[in-house]
Formats: structure tokens, C-alpha cells, sequence
């Protein structure tokens, strides 16, 4: 257990809350923004919609493995805690070291989304893609600053707009679909195809967002599960329909002319002037919701990493009036505004890419940790609100793992030179990681690797309500030896 002092958030949101946090998360720009650059950028042909349905594999293993590990271990910056306890501690560690950069790009390719989609309604067409990427970055970042319940309620409105926006593209959309256009499949190679799908997987960012929050969520075990389900049939569902419908209306030579804000253009061959606009506004909150919870989930993360002193305790502070990780918030935020010049003239094919593939590799940490809970955390998987059976949690453990695994392998055929950068700064994480236990231990006298080891006293506390909520009230009052064994149990690093 850490000793260093910090202040738990005690600002709440409900199911409702967390679920359209989620939602508007999850969507983002990727639906609106990719197919059309897929297509015009790296030769992709129909088989955009084909991938974007594969997006559907991931996705479904990260949620359930979220729901499991989630149920079981509810804390604030989840994925942080749930490598560094049920893995080791240089795993704890080593989420916040691929995340920080990675989210610096993740803001840069929601402002690149926002820029070309403002760019699409002539009053905005000149002004530089830099000038707008800027514009909506910056009151982002304020704004999560000023707390979860205003970035929540804003969710609430911005969230109703993406859903409208791609109904009204889906629903008469479908009725103008020419079979012809899904002919010509896999003609632009392997490589191409992988990168579409670990393109467009860039979903699988969002739905961490449910346990980063952790504390922020009202009864934390019983709503992790609930708002994972709800998001994921609602933005999964919409986000397939929206890519095999862009594809399906206009020939493919039509985004190859219209690559920026592409599926906004192509409302027009089927929508009045208003409804294409409404469209390209919808694509504009896309990028609005995701910077909106971008901010607020791996913030969490660092947050939750500061306090275990894994990164300077200096940004697990909260602010003294807003209760927000405001620190770890402008961590993640300054940087990012300083890369805007060079970035806005890039293809966020690339961006998501990146992205994508840190995803990838984070769902086979997760793969691991899954895999490790029964094992580790003995009563909390047993008495979970969502418990997967072993064998079941076994096949989604090494399915998790192994679709990821396939699904570098394939991108490496187009990317090989982005992975080996990701993964030369991974090898360079455990001489980092090394360096901060001997300096803690040396200046502070803190064990870093047996803090990391260890529940918080407030997670061991949320941990045993959900539990008891799923036994019977004299079962709770008792616990074995053995339990009290395996709940602290960990291998060394």
C-alpha cells in the first residue's frame, strides 16, 4: 500500500453519465474520417467495410476481459493498476510510459478530424488546419480541468448529436447502397488490409475509459459492467453500419476526389444540402466527445501511476477547487499543442495507426492480467458481479491475445518501420523503470516494486463491497486463510 498522501476524487457520475462518456468516446472521429482516407491515401478498395466489421474481434475480447477484470478490481486509471498487481510492477509501469506519447497523438488525429470536417462548410474553408486544430483543443483541455460533471453534462448534448447525425447518414443511406461498389475486394494486398483494420480498431482506445474512472463512477462494480454493455452495442453497432454504408453509396473513386471530410461529400448524392451538413457537424462533435474523455481517462491513468509514485507523485495532485488530475491532465495536453504545426500536414491514417497498434499491445497486457486474476485475486474473481467461467475466461485470455498478435504481425507487412519504433521505446522503458526504484529507494526510501504490488486501502475497500454484494452477509464477515493468501499474492518482477 503507498504511503504517499494524496486526495481521492469524490466527485460522482452515474449509468447514464458513464455510458455516453463512453459512447462518445468510442465513436469519435474514426467512423466519419478514416474510410475516405483509406481509400484515397493507401490504395484500399470495399474491403474497408470488411475490416471494419473485423474491428468487431478486438473489440469484443477488450470488453469482456474489461468487464471481468473491472468487476473484479475497480480502481481509478484501471489498466495501470491491473498490469502492475496481476502481472508485475515494470508492467504497472509501463502503460503510462507508451501512453503518454500515444495520446499526444491520439489528440493531434481528433483535431486533424475536427480541422478537415470545420474545413467542409465554406465559412471555415480558409482558415489554417493548424488555427482549427488549436481551436478545439484548447477549451478541451480547460474544460476537463473544471471537473467530470461538466465534462459529463457537455457529453450529454454533444453525444445526441454524433447519434443523429449518423442515423440520418445510415437510415436513407441504406437505400441508395449499389451492390456494384463491394466488388473489386483485396486487390490492394495484404498489407493494406491489415492496416485498415488496425486502423479503424482504434475503438478499442475508448472503452478503457470504463475502468480508468473508477472512482468517479457511482457503485463502480455493479455500473463498470453495465456501462460496457450499453456503449458497445450502440457505438460498435453504429460506427460498422455508418463505414458499410459510405461504401456502399458512391463508387470508390468518388473518396479517391472527396478524401477530405469524404463521407460528408457523399451525403450529398442522397441527402439535401442541410442533412449533408448535419452530417459533417456530427463528424465535428465526433472529434468534440473524444477530446472531451480522452483527457479524462488517461489522465486517470497517471493519476492513478502518481500515486504509487511509479511517475512523480507531483501529478497524482488534484486541484485544490475542481478535485480534477489537473497535473497529469496538462502532461498529456501541453506537448501535444506544441506538435500541432508539424502534424496538421500529415494523413491521420498514420495517427490512428499508432495508436491502434499501442492498443494492441496494451489488449495482450490485458490478455495477461485476465488470464492471471483467478490466480491472483482469488475471492474477488470468484465473488465478481461479472464473473466469466474459468475455461471461458481462459479462451478470451489467449483469444485477446492471439488476435492481436495477428493483427500486428499483418500491419508490420505495411508499417514494419512504426512498429519497431514502438517497440525500441518499449525496450527502453526497463532501464527507465529500474532507474526510478533504485532512485526512490535510495531517496525516499520507498519500495516502488512492493508498492506497485498492493491495493490501495480505498480499491482493497470497493473491492470487498463488491464482493459482498455478490455473497451471502456471514460469508462476507469471514475469509480463509487461503483467500487471504491468494488476494495478496504476487510473483516478483
Amino acid at each position: 500500500m503507498s504511503n504517499a498522501e494524496f486526495k481521492i476524487i469524490d466527485e460522482k457520475i452515474g449509468l447514464f453519465g458513464g455510458t455516453l462518456l463512453l459512447v462518445g468516446n468510442v465513436i469519435a472521429m474514426t467512423a466519419f474520417l478514416l474510410p475516405a482516407h483509406l481509400i484515397a491515401d493507401d490504395g484500399l478498395g470495399p474491403e474497408v467495410a470488411i475490416a471494419m466489421m473485423l474491428v468487431i474481434l478486438p473489440v469484443t475480447f477488450s470488453i469482456l476481459s474489461t468487464l471481468q477484470i473491472g468487476g473484479a478490481m475497480p480502481a481509478a486509471g484501471g489498466s495501470y493498476v491491473y498490469g502492475s498487481r496481476l502481472i508485475s510492477p515494470f508492467f504497472g509501469f509501463l502503460l503510462p510510459w507508451i501512453v503518454i506519447p500515444s495520446i499526444w497523438l491520439g489528440q493531434l488525429y481528433l483535431a486533424f478530424g475536427f480541422a478537415e470536417f470545420m474545413r467542409f462548410f465554406p465559412t471555415f474553408d480558409w482558415i489554417p488546419m493548424w488555427a482549427l486544430m488549436y481551436a478545439v483543443m484548447i477549451p478541451f483541455i480547460i474544460l476537463n480541468i473544471l471537473g467530470i460533471r461538466i465534462v459529463t453534462q457537455v457529453q450529454i448534448v454533444l453525444v445526441s448529436i454524433i447519434i443523429g447525425g449518423m442515423l440520418l447518414f445510415i437510415v436513407p443511406g441504406s437505400l441508395y447502397i449499389d451492390t456494384a461498389n463491394y466488388t473489386g475486394m483485396f486487390e490492394s494486398g495484404t498489407g493494406a488490409f491489415f492496416l485498415a483494420i488496425v486502423s479503424l480498431s482504434i475503438a478499442m482506445h475508448g472503452f478503457n475509459l470504463a475502468t480508468d474512472l473508477g472512482e468517479e463512477l457511482e457503485d463502480p462494480v455493479k455500473n463498470i459492467p453495465r456501462v460496457l454493455g450499453l456503449s458497445a452495442v450502440i457505438s460498435i453497432g453504429l460506427m460498422v453500419l455508418l463505414v458499410v454504408v459510405a461504401v456502399g453509396v458512391v463508387p470508390l473513386d468518388f473518396y479517391i476526389e472527396n478524401r477530405d471530410a469524404g463521407v460528408a461529400y457523399a451525403a450529398f448524392e442522397f441527402l439535401p444540402t442541410g442533412g449533408a451538413y448535419f452530417v459533417a457537424f456530427a463528424a465535428v462533435v465526433g472529434a468534440f466527445t473524444s477530446l472531451n474523455t480522452l483527457y479524462t481517462a488517461y489522465s486517470r491513468q497517471l493519476m492513478r501511476a502518481a500515486r504509487d509514485e511509479a511517475i512523480p507523485l507531483f501529478f497524482a495532485k488534484l486541484h485544490p477547487k475542481y478535485q480534477t488530475p489537473h497535473r497529469a491532465i496538462l502532461l498529456l495536453a501541453v506537448p501535444a499543442l506544441l506538435m500541432v504545426p508539424p502534424i496538421s500536414s500529415t494523413t491521420p491514417v498514420i495517427m490512428a495507426a499508432v495508436l491502434s497498434i499501442t492498443s494492441m499491445i496494451g489488449a495482450i497486457i490485458s490478455a495477461v492480467a485476465l488470464w492471471n486474476l483467478p490466480k491472483r485475486f482469488e475471492r474477488r474473481y470468484e465473488y465478481s458481479i461479472y464473473k466469466l467461467p474459468r475455461p471461458v475466461l481462459k479462451v478470451v485470455a489467449v483469444s485477446s491475445a492471439l488476435v492481436s498478435s495477428i493483427f500486428l504481425a499483418g500491419v508490420s507487412l505495411e508499417l514494419g518501420w512504426i512498429l519497431a519504433i514502438i517497440f525500441g521505446w518499449i525496450i527502453l522503458a526497463y532501464p527507465a523503470y529500474r532507474y526510478r526504484v533504485r532512485s526512490l529507494q535510495k531517496k525516499k526510501d520507498v519500495d516502488l516494486v512492493k508498492r506497485m504490488k498492493s491495493l490501495h486501502d480505498y480499491e482493497e475497500q470497493r473491492a470487498e463491497e463488491g464482493s459482498r454484494a455478490s455473497e451471502s452477509e456471514d460469508e462476507a464477515e469471514t475469509e480463509t486463510p487461503e483467500a487471504q493468501s491468494n488476494t495478496s499474492s504476487t510473483t516478483e518482477d
